[in-house]
């Protein structure tokens, strides 16, 4: 159980094998499982902790049956919905991490992740069924399983583990006090939507962005140079194919896992002071600020979501 975490070769292959599976289960079965990036995410919670895989379970059901009772009776667009489902899910997940002492898995961003997992399955709920979307996400997270459990059979460890060990010089990223972070993160995005509509980079982007930032500015330097490159490349793609809507977000996952892949290769060559080594979120962050900036005008992505958003996560940084 715990290779699997250590590995991070492994984790970031699940986790593509989850967001391909996932698109092709969408196409076949015209229901999304709970999320692109569900799959590989609970996943790595049923190797990490099965208590915070039943959790996550249980909060899907929670918030879908709360949203239903309370906010589901109004005519609420689909993004002010995923906004009230999501706040809901962070609140039950934290309150969940702290009565069942599990607290200091927070810094892990497999659990972290957690954080907003049963809010995407409940707005995957709430658009085609509970009963559909939750055997959905439980059949590809089904098959996400059993891969990892076969690379972990069939490929030699030391394959497995090259990564890892190249950069074990480096302490992995983590997230400080997400008790203050994540809620200040998913606040500034409502606020930011409200005030300009605009998509501001995901719900818990900015606060490892800004982790990234005080430990190493070139690392920070170096993602953003891979965020430019991976939307010049989705928009360069977009303007000769019709992919769309969650083919755009694979692509970006796709993309991104290439941009973080070089920099670790990089960090691997020549040591970066303070590099900071994540499996899989720095890889969601470039896939999401990638895809927020292929959907809408860079200049207005950046001044009224992206920058006002991670300018608010260093002074909560700077707080803690």
């Amino acid at each position: 159980m715990e290779f699997f975490l250590s590995s991070v070769d492994l984790v970031r292959i699940v986790f593509l094998v989850g967001a391909v599976l996932a698109l092709i289960y969408k196409k076949k079965f015209g229901v999304t499982p709970g999320g692109i990036i569900v799959p590989g995410v609970i996943t790595g919670l049923l190797f990490t902790s099965f208590l915070a895989f039943i959790i996550t379970l249980s909060i899907t059901l929670i918030c879908f049956g709360l949203y239903k009772v309370t906010l589901g009776r109004y005519a609420l667009s689909k993004r002010w919905a995923a906004f009230a489902i999501i706040s809901a899910s962070v609140t039950f997940s934290l309150i969940a991490t702290a009565v069942t002492e599990t607290t200091h898995l927070l810094g892990n961003e497999i659990i972290a992740f957690s954080l907003v997992v049963p809010g995407l399955i409940a707005i995957s709920a709430n658009k085609y069924g509970i009963g559909k979307v939750m055997v959905g996400t439980l059949a590809v997270t089904a098959a996400c399983y059993f891969v990892a459990w076969a690379l972990i059979l069939t490929v030699p460890y030391a394959l497995l583990s090259h990564t890892t060990v190249e950069l074990g010089q480096y302490q992995q990223l983590s997230l400080d006090n997400p008790y203050l972070t994540v809620p200040l993160s998913l606040m500034t995005a409502i606020i930011l939507y409200y005030k300009f509509n605009i998509r501001s980079g995901g719900y818990l982007v900015a606060p490892f962005i800004a982790a990234v930032t005080f430990s190493s500015p070139i690392q920070t330097l170096m993602i953003f140079a891979g965020v430019a490159l991976s939307t010049l490349i989705v928009h360069l793609v977009l303007r000769f194919t019709l992919i769309i809507g969650l083919e755009r977000f694979v692509l970006s996952i796709f993309l991104g896992y290439i941009m973080v892949g070089i920099m670790d290769m990089i960090a691997i060559a020549v040591t970066i002071p303070g590099y900071r080594p994540a499996p899989l979120v720095l890889i969601v962050a470039v896939a999401i600020l990638t895809n927020d900036l292929s959907l809408q005008a860079v200049s207005k992505t950046l001044k009224n979501g992206f920058v006002p958003s991670t300018l608010l996560a260093h002074l909560a940084r700077l707080a803690v």
